[in-house]
């Protein structure tokens, strides 16, 4: 099968970006397949790009390279990253994207090798000069260990990635739905003053209807029928939530 390299990066499709990431990838790496998780992650929101990796990178097939190029803090301390993690690879910047995906990972190596770089990246475009050559080097069947020296990712989130009693919201999706990092089932939950009742479907909320229920990553979701919770509540995330 031809290796498979997704993207995710808040470049957005005005400006060529993205396309540029994908010429040098096609180009040092033609038998690859390239697939858009998605552009339009909101600027430098290095959380909302490290939710969509945890819910869309495992649905690929074991061995796929995600680079993910939410990056902030471009040229400076952070460290380049290639990481093995659950039968998938990882690139990019070790600024707590990979937070979800790579809890325990096999392997983290700093990017190092010129194999794995342009000659002469620009300090503004690693995405472009770093990370696309090393997705490439590794479609070609170069090793993560050749990327560089193992290092251990020091990027984190402003929250746990898991909780049990209490927690935050950590997401909020195009619906408003308020997605927290409390495991199912779905149970009663307090936040913002508010008892919220556990419901199995959106079905079973009448339009307009508040209730949680356990979403499709498998945490307790908040959600209004045919609106939006986050509206509702005023809240987003980082907002505590926990057991009633």
């Amino acid at each position: 099968m031809a290796p498979v390299i997704t993207l995710t990066t808040d470049f957005g499709h005005a400006d060529g970006y993205v396309g540029a990431m994908k010429g040098v990838i096609l180009r040092l790496a033609p038998e690859a397949v390239v697939v858009d998780l998605a552009h339009d992650v909101p600027r430098h929101d290095i959380a909302h790009a490290a939710w969509v990796l945890a819910t869309s990178a495992l649905e690929f097939p074991a061995g796929t390279i995600h680079v993910a190029v939410v990056d902030p803090g471009v040229g400076g301390a952070r460290t380049p990253v290639v990481i093995d993690a659950g039968g998938h690879l990882y690139v990019g910047p070790d600024n707590g994207i990979f937070a979800y995906v790579a809890e325990r990972p096999e392997r983290v190596h700093a990017i190092t090798s010129r194999a794995f770089r342009m000659p002469t990246p620009s300090e503004t475009f690693h995405g472009r000069d770093v990370f696309a050559p090393s997705a490439a080097a590794l479609a070609r069947g170069l090793p993560p260990t050749a990327a560089g020296p193992a290092t251990c990712l020091a990027g984190t989130l402003p929250w746990s990635t898991r909780a049990t009693a209490r927690g935050v919201v950590v997401h909020v999706d195009v619906f408003g739905n308020l997605i927290t990092n409390l495991p199912g089932p779905a149970r009663r939950v307090r936040v913002a003053g508010a008892e919220i009742l556990p419901v199995r479907t959106y079905e079973e909320l009448a339009q307009g209807g508040l209730g949680c229920y356990v979403g499709s990553a498998g945490t307790i979701e908040l959600a209004v029928r045919e609106g939006s919770a986050a509206a509702r509540l005023a809240i987003g995330r980082g907002t505590e939530v926990e057991l009633a």
